[in-house]
């Protein structure tokens, strides 16, 4: 195959070529991909860059790999849903109410499995859409004696980046939780809605590779405000 010079690296090209072929039906679930070898004087590419491009397509779940037989095209998952989230949405300003060390609520503290005795870090915003309250965002950190209280780089920096500064970046996962919550009379007054406006309530815990919880949050959103848009089949981690 003769391939046009688009300016994009090679293993791109690979990559979108055969995920074309996949998405128009012209290879289907269970069938093999041509082998290396055949991709290599196809497309006049290296292995090296070969290797990438399939990579690539099995990060982004259309293929799969059975070692000694090939890569074989992946069956799309139409029953699972990813969800594209994030803490800060796009173009919305972030209000720090304030950073403060307290016990926690039993709900915290169960959270995050902590003795009566531990106190933690309480991290609160408000979000804002054009001026408008959007939501209302809690965090929350074990607080160990000793531990610097930097509000400066607290306030500024990603959760997930504070909770995991005693781990390596790749030694946690994020688990989420979605449901949907009445607003109180102190929601009701913090996101300017009448108590009892139902809520779409979002929490998360980190949790490290000792399945110890590292940091939890809680963020409620005005529904007419703020989607939560998933994707499911080809693609669903990109």
């Amino acid at each position: 195959m003769i391939r046009k010079n688009t300016g994009e690296p090679v293993y791109v090209t690979i990559a979108a070529s055969l995920r074309a072929q996949i998405v128009e039906g012209k290879m289907n679930p269970g069938d093999l991909l041509p082998s290396e070898n055949v991709l290599v004087t196809q497309f006049s590419a290296s292995r090296d860059t070969v290797r990438k491009s399939l990579k690539a397509l099995e990060t982004e779940n259309y293929i799969y790999s059975q070692p000694g037989k090939g890569y074989f095209v992946a069956q799309p998952k139409h029953d699972q849903f990813v969800f594209d989230f994030s803490e800060e949405p796009r173009n919305a300003q972030a209000n720090v109410k304030n950073i403060t060390m307290k016990k926690p609520d039993p709900e915290v503290r169960a959270a995050l499995n902590l003795p009566e005795t531990r106190t933690v870090i309480e991290i609160a915003k408000t979000l804002l859409y054009k001026g408008v309250v959007v939501a209302y965002d809690l965090k929350y950190l074990p607080y160990d004696k000793g531990q610097p209280l930097i509000e400066s780089e607290i306030q500024y920096a990603v959760f997930p980046e504070i909770a995991s500064a005693k781990t390596a970046p790749f030694a946690f996962y994020t688990k989420m939780e979605i449901f949907a919550e009445s607003a109180t009379e102190e929601l009701g007054k913090l996101l300017d809605c009448p108590p009892g406006t139902a809520l779409l309530v979002v929490k998360r815990y980190f949790v490290d590779h000792k399945d110890d919880v590292i940091g939890y949050g809680k963020q409620y959103m005005k529904p007419s405000h703020r989607n939560l848009v998933g994707y499911s089949g080809y693609g669903e981690n990109t």
